[in-house]
């Protein structure tokens, strides 16, 4: 029976809407469930949205949380923990491939490196000494600092400096429209329910 119910909304809908409706349901409705004010909320998709626009997929859930502790702890600045976590997955599987790429060429321009932009030369220089290309002992310290420089300062830097704008982007951007959002359907709720309890309001009325 379970397996025959999932077949029927397979067919029922196409990827794009699938995809559409998990979006749906992990992102946008824990914002209309939180009973928190809106700035709270909007706080948590700030949150959210920096950490996921940082090289640090696979953390990105713990990261939130530590942010959160501090926040909630020294700065008495609390927001919803799980609103939070659930917009780090803007960056998952599917997308962080591309998002990364972004975060490395952004990265080569803002280090001032317009001769590899795109990054070849400097990954052939990280799979040179990845293959022992080198001619160096793989084992000795020289090689293994050779090759984690490489790493750290020919793609981590330029993935953590490249990241920067989008994070802040992200965060500026996610609170003021998690805002805006949150309290136009909050009134937009309010506003049934009142003219379910006391009808429409007069002035509706004498327009019509």
């Amino acid at each position: 029976m379970v397996g025959g119910e999932k077949d029927r909304r397979r067919q029922k809908y196409s990827s794009a809407q699938r995809f559409y409706r998990l979006l749906r349901l992990r992102l946008i409705i824990p914002m209309f469930r939180a009973r928190h004010p809106a700035e709270n909320t909007a706080r948590a998709v700030a949150v959210g949205l920096f950490w996921a626009f940082t090289p640090t997929f696979g953390v990105q859930m713990g990261l939130t949380f530590i942010h959160w502790y501090c926040s909630r702890t020294f700065f008495k600045k609390d927001f919803n923990v799980v609103v939070a976590m659930a917009w780090t997955w803007v960056t998952n599987v599917l997308t962080v491939p591309i998002c990364y790429y972004l975060f490395f060429v952004t990265g080569q321009v803002l280090l001032g490196r317009w001769s590899d932009l795109t990054g070849y030369e400097s990954f052939n220089k990280f799979w040179a000494i990845a293959m022992g290309g080198t001619g160096s002992d793989p084992t000795s310290l020289a090689s293994w600092k050779s090759y984690f420089g490489i790493i750290i300062e020919g793609w981590g830097l330029a993935l953590v400096v490249g990241s920067l704008p989008f994070a802040l982007i992200g965060y500026i951007g996610g609170y003021y429209w998690t805002l805006s959002f949150v309290r136009r359907w909050r009134n937009k709720r309010a506003e049934r329910r009142r003219m379910r309890v006391h009808g429409p309001h007069p002035d509706s009325k004498s327009k019509l």
